[in-house]
């Protein structure tokens, strides 16, 4: 079965963020959970696209979007063939733009999205612009600013009907906190890593640092570290012929057992499964 085909936009490295589209053959294929600091935008121009962002599920359908906020634990699935885009800003840029009142008191809201996309035609209409421009065979920087400009209308169509006003103020320190802590356990997740591990490498406190993650990312130390070691067993999987008992020892799941539970809570279907889905 096919993979999916990641086709990015001519000159995307002049742009200030990251544009690209994808088309889904294998049905069972999952892009594992994972987080990072841009707002990401999916827009489904055919098909379907099943999105899990943190405890919430949507499935987004024919001229559906979805906007995900910096650092919320996301995952994707094709139910069926599509044609998805995938719109990475980073968060300096809309930062910026913002004049840093995006996230600090400002986010996305995703069940906004669904309820009422289909109201704005505007942003309909810059989305499959977007995709138009994408049929381009060398895109020059008229069309590069195009691209700016639609994607710029299409932050100012979101934030004008579609996010909330947060009192749940985050600092920048969190940003950094979390940044570092994800390499952080990027570099030690095959080990025997607990939560006091990582405290006393930013000297803090145990109940301290479990605060910052769950205000940063919504989840449990024990959970993001999970997701770490789920998504180098994923990428070990994809790229190497060990057995599935060698990396649940190389990525600190210890066992065949541990990285079997750790898959079937996350994916409902086995290592061995998720093999043979993503060959």
């Amino acid at each position: 079965m096919a993979k999916i085909i990641h086709e990015y936009i001519q000159n995307t490295q002049d742009l200030p963020f990251k544009i690209f589209e994808f088309h889904a053959h294998n049905l069972k294929r999952i892009v594992p959970m994972h987080w990072h600091q841009s707002t990401e935008i999916l827009y489904c121009a055919k098909g379907n696209l099943a999105v899990k962002v943190k405890d919430s599920k949507f499935l987004l359908k024919e001229k559906d979007f979805i906007v995900i906020n910096p650092y919320e634990i996301h995952s994707t699935q094709s139910p069926t063939e599509n044609w998805i885009l995938c719109i990475q800003i980073p968060f300096s840029f809309i930062s910026l733009l913002t004049s840093n009142h995006f996230y600090k008191e400002y986010l996305f809201d995703a069940n906004s999205c669904q309820k009422n996309f289909k109201k704005n035609t505007m942003l309909t209409d810059y989305l499959d612009q977007i995709l138009m421009l994408d049929n381009h065979a060398n895109n020059n920087f008229i069309d590069n600013l195009k691209l700016i400009s639609l994607v710029v209308n299409i932050l100012t169509v979101l934030f004008d009907k579609y996010s909330i006003h947060t009192s749940d103020v985050h600092h920048m320190k969190n940003i950094s906190f979390i940044e570092q802590a994800t390499n952080y356990l990027s570099e030690h997740y095959s080990q025997d890593i607990q939560l006091h591990d990582i405290a006393k490498y930013f000297s803090y406190s145990d109940s301290y640092t479990s605060r910052l993650i769950k205000s940063s990312l919504s989840t449990t130390f024990s959970e993001m570290l999970k997701i770490i070691r789920i998504n180098k067993a994923v990428d070990l999987i994809n790229t190497t012929d060990l057995r599935l008992n060698e990396i649940a020892e190389q990525t600190g799941f210890k066992n065949y057992r541990n990285l079997y539970n750790a898959f079937y809570q996350s994916y409902q279907m086995s290592p061995k499964e998720f093999k043979i889905n993503h060959q």
